[in-house]
């Protein structure tokens, strides 16, 4: 999924209403704290900027957690380098906030398309 097309999704009302409630769910489903969910801002590179920072205190004391959040978002470890090599310019704190946004987005995505 392209930055434009994040964008478009993350623009409509009831896909960011779901993509707020699953990013909560996978968050607290982790065992981190989602509170932040709530105050999420819709366009893109603004909300990559904000999740980095909710991961930055997670990613320099608790590497389980990190590895439970994605466990739980269902990013995998290959995923992630393969992301990575395909986008060097962007650091590890990027890339984790980019496959995030990602990867809820889809999943948000799917399940509307498929709950009809």
């Amino acid at each position: 999924m392209e930055e434009l097309d994040v964008n478009s999704h993350l623009l409509k009302e009831d896909l960011f209403r779901l993509f707020k409630i699953q990013l909560k769910k996978d968050f607290e489903g982790a065992g981190a704290n989602a509170d932040f969910a709530d105050t999420l801002p819709r366009e893109f590179d603004v909300l990559k900027t904000f999740i980095m920072r909710q991961l930055e205190p997670l990613l320099k004391n608790n590497g389980s957690l990190i590895a439970s959040l994605l466990y739980r978002i269902d990013i995998s470890e290959m995923q992630l380098q393969h992301y990575q090599l395909k986008n060097p310019a962007l650091s590890f704190d990027e890339t984790l906030a980019e496959l995030i946004i990602k990867r809820i987005l889809q999943k948000v995505i799917l399940k509307k398309t498929f709950s009809k």
